[in-house]
């Protein structure tokens, strides 16, 4: 199934425009991740994958927790036939054979349903699936990754275009969305200096950063810049390029409303990169109902503040060029 060559009905016509001026172009592809479970990451990435998909966006929603996949669920589907593990173990070849149609025209899905066959995949079939992902004849990929740190969640959250880290307003999803942020940001240093003294000096600053104190990103810029300035020029223009998106979710009361800006704040002043809080999600009833109820919010309820919301980020992104 090729997904460009499907309807595409949306009542935007704006969207639908940019859609057909995109087909040759490789899509968006988004990376929603989060350091703790519980915090709502399916629960937004499919009802942001439904919005875009309504403005008439044709969008992909790849269920990358492997081994504990759920978007199916939420979407109010059935365990698909085929799902990730076909592909990554070679039972199809393309990732659009794995691709299935969902209720909302130009969404589509690629489950990870029975993940845990490919729970673990290789480097090779990661930079498989990546690849594969940008081939697909969409405007936009999500991309539901797994709960935690672990390598491959991070690999797939540092290949994306762009990068949403999910948080709820509580003492423990805070502090795992900053431990995620850092273990990815540290991650995408490891290739900073492919070869000789330069990549030596990184690698031993990174791996002995806490013994000699190096607490910050701001800091490791600065001890390597103190030994080799060009080493350091390279680092600090790696940190520059390195971006993220804050999603508070269940907000309930005054300050969580203040808890991206917070989020932001520090995690500029500590990693001197931009990560900036891009939505507050309110936790309320119309949300639970759907979640029992196996129904997308989006469509239950369109006028739930939660809704609201959503639909205001899909258009805030829609409109962003690509």
């Amino acid at each position: 199934m090729q997904p460009g060559g499907s309807h595409s009905n949306g009542p935007d016509a704006a969207a639908s425009l940019r859609a057909r001026l995109r087909t040759a172009l490789e899509p968006t592809v988004w990376a929603v991740g989060g350091g703790k479970g519980g915090v709502g990451k399916t629960l937004f990435s499919v009802n942001l994958a439904v919005a875009m998909a309504r403005r008439g966006e044709r969008v992909v929603l790849v269920d990358a927790d492997l081994g504990g996949a759920n978007c199916h669920t939420v979407l109010g589907l059935a365990s698909p036939q085929r799902c990730l593990a076909d592909f990554i173990s070679r039972k199809v070849e393309r990732l659009d054979e794995v691709l299935v149609p969902t209720t909302i025209p130009n969404l589509w899905l690629a489950s990870g349903s029975r993940g845990l066959e490919a729970a673990n995949p290789r480097h090779v079939q990661k930079l498989k699936l990546l690849r594969h992902v940008r081939q697909l004849d969409v405007d936009h990929v999500l991309m539901d990754l797994g709960a935690g740190s672990a390598f491959n969640v991070l690999d797939f959250f540092l290949a994306a275009d762009e990068r949403i880290v999910v948080v709820a307003p509580e003492p423990t999803s805070i502090e795992n969305a900053y431990h995620f942020l850092k273990s990815a940001f540290y991650r995408s240093l490891r290739d900073t200096a492919k070869k000789g003294q330069r990549k030596t000096l990184i690698q031993n600053l990174l791996e002995e950063r806490m013994k000699r104190g190096i607490r910050s990103p701001r800091a490791l810029v600065a001890a390597v810049t103190e030994v080799d300035a060009e080493a350091g020029e390279v680092l600090a223009e790696r940190v520059q390029r390195f971006s993220a998106h804050l999603v508070v979710n269940q907000a309930r009361r005054a300050e969580h409303q203040r808890l991206g800006a917070e989020m932001e704040l520090a995690c500029q002043e500590y990693f001197g990169a931009r990560i900036t809080h891009l939505a507050t999600l309110p936790r309320e009833d119309e949300v639970l109902d759907a979640i029992a109820e196996r129904a997308v919010v989006y469509e239950r309820s369109p006028n739930a503040d939660f809704s609201r919301a959503i639909r205001g980020l899909a258009e805030h992104l829609g409109s962003r060029e690509p």
